[in-house]
């Protein structure tokens, strides 16, 4: 499957599992010598997210949840989009 067909097929779900506006839940894993979590906190800069930060117990990894609302299926996408050009970095 190519990104364009897997993020089409991912925005209509979304249309479909959620009304919009309305509140979005990302989360994201990063290996700690590859990615600084500062890296992904900027993408949500003056967006009023909340962020639950926890370390795996030997600190390899980081989780990182960011909880704000979203506009639209697009604004969650693009969002996707900008975190795969970090390295390391995990969408689940």
């Amino acid at each position: 499957m190519s990104d364009n067909e897997f993020y089409s097929r991912f925005s209509e779900n979304l249309k479909t599992s959620q009304k919009w506006p309305g509140i979005y839940m990302f989360k994201f894993v990063i290996k700690e010598k590859e990615t600084k979590k500062q890296n992904i906190e900027n993408l949500f800069k003056e967006m009023n997210a909340k962020f639950s930060i926890k370390k795996s117990s030997k600190k390899n990894f980081t989780s990182i949840t960011v909880t704000l609302v979203m506009d639209d299926p697009e604004s969650v996408i693009k969002i996707y989009k900008d975190v795969s050009k970090f390295k390391g970095v995990i969408t689940l």
